[in-house]
């Protein structure tokens, strides 16, 4: 795979998840996070993406799952997180706005592949492994492991 993703799955007492804006291209809401670089473990990767785009310190639980776009040559991990240092607010240039969200408050402004991440989150899953054959659609073989 030519580019691996990382991302984390911030829920707060009241069980709403944090998204952030992007401040870039779609403006699409997604959960923190982005590219593993050259050299960086995919933890430390996270680390440091959390820590630029909402200012804070967390600690990885779990391992949500695995999506994989082989279409891209793209692998993405999402990870469950807990806070443990800072209060989550947007870090510009590359993060325009954060919010928590309800499930049933979700913004329409979720690309596919990011919605499915953050529906696994809320169905607590860990350890899913995810193919999607398209920008809009997954592989016919996916099985979920979620509670």
């Amino acid at each position: 795979m030519s580019s691996i993703g990382v991302f984390a799955s911030l829920f707060d007492a009241e069980g709403r998840i944090l998204l952030v804006r992007q401040a870039y291209g779609s403006l699409h809401w997604t959960n923190p996070g982005g590219r593993v670089e050259e050299g960086e473990s995919p933890l430390a990767a996270l680390d440091r993406e959390v820590l630029e785009e909402i200012a804070c310190e967390v600690h990885v639980s779990h391992l949500i799952g695995v999506y994989a776009k082989p279409y891209r040559d793209d692998l993405v991990l999402s990870f469950g997180v807990s806070l443990v240092g800072g209060t989550p607010q947007a870090c510009p240039p590359e993060i325009a706005e954060i919010a928590f969200f309800a499930r049933e408050q979700l913004p329409r402004e979720i690309a596919f592949n990011s919605r499915i991440r953050i529906e696994d989150a809320f169905e607590h899953c860990r350890g899913v492994v995810r193919v999607f054959d398209s920008s809009a659609s997954l592989a016919p073989s996916f099985a979920p492991l979620c509670s």
